[in-house]
């Protein structure tokens, strides 16, 4: 698609689901206990408007976005003017509400969290199946996507035969955290990487040294609205409910390893950012 946005906003949502996936980093008590309140709309667009920018907004985390009481009213209000990205394990009944409101050329792509193990328990498969293609009907950009734990590697053909049979392509992403006493993804053989099909770019985060766009035109939102240049910088950039401040420099990442590299996330921004600041870089 176009590319007619100037800044992207990470919104990370807070962690609470509504499955309990046994690799899921949030402990399942505290997603038990955690309530949403509605997000307040018209604050959150009046500091949007402020920037005089126009945003790629990326509901991401541990929670699924569709537990927010007023989530299809965020959405309507941000894709008037803004685009949007999110995952979503497709398992909500307001799906269908959200394929008929919202403008799918105002969606950059959604992430279908698969969670197969999950689905299954829960009798959810079919539901999440349904969801999916309706989406595509209406001209969505949806990526079904699993985490390719390793207990699914003996399963992996008959799951993917299910999928398709069914007009759905399943991709894995890799498992990142222990398993057996092994971390992951450095522990995947290259047999395993084969049979999920990953696509593993050990480069991608390594980023100490690298320039980085973070907090230039790019940053991220706490579930309590605190802005900061990226996951591993603390700066205070502001909140998303009284206003955000970008620098006007690029940084020079100090971290080892990213797990969600922003200079890396969206490509679009970072070259944008080189070219506003007479920056060419040979990598």
């Amino acid at each position: 698609m176009e590319r007619k946005y100037n800044a992207m906003l990470l919104w990370i949502t807070p962690s609470i689901c509504n499955l309990n996936c046994g690799y899921c980093s949030v402990n399942p008590n505290i997603k038990k206990t955690l309530k949403l309140s509605k997000i307040d709309v018209s604050a959150i667009i009046k500091i949007l408007d402020k920037t005089k920018k126009t945003f790629r907004i990326i509901l991401s985390g541990d929670g699924e976005p569709f537990l927010i009481p007023n989530i299809i009213e965020l959405l309507d209000a941000l894709t008037e003017k803004h685009y949007i990205s999110f995952n979503t394990n497709l398992t909500s009944d307001r799906i269908k509400e959200f394929s008929e409101r919202i403008n799918p050329h105002k969606v950059i792509d959604m992430v279908a969290s698969l969670h197969i193990k999950e689905l299954e328990r829960l009798n959810l498969i079919d539901k999440y199946i349904s969801n999916l293609l309706l989406l595509k009907e209406k001209g969505f950009g949806v990526w079904p996507i699993e985490v390719a734990y390793p207990p699914l590697l003996k399963e992996i053909d008959k799951y993917r035969k299910f999928f398709r049979e069914r007009g759905v392509e399943i991709e894995f992403n890799p498992f990142v955290g222990k398993f057996s006493g092994k971390d992951y993804p450095a522990a995947y053989t290259k047999e395993e990487i084969k049979k999920f099909n990953l696509k593993i770019k050990i480069r991608k985060s390594r980023q100490n040294g690298r320039l980085c766009n973070a907090g230039y035109n790019a940053v991220v939102a706490k579930s309590n609205g605190n802005i900061n240049p990226c996951m591993h910088l603390n700066a205070d950039l502001g909140n998303l409910y009284k206003g955000i401040k970008f620098k006007d420099k690029m940084v020079f990442c100090h971290v080892n390893y990213c797990a969600c590299p922003l200079n890396m996330y969206d490509p679009y921004l970072f070259e944008k950012a080189l070219k506003q600041n007479n920056i060419k870089i040979n990598d």
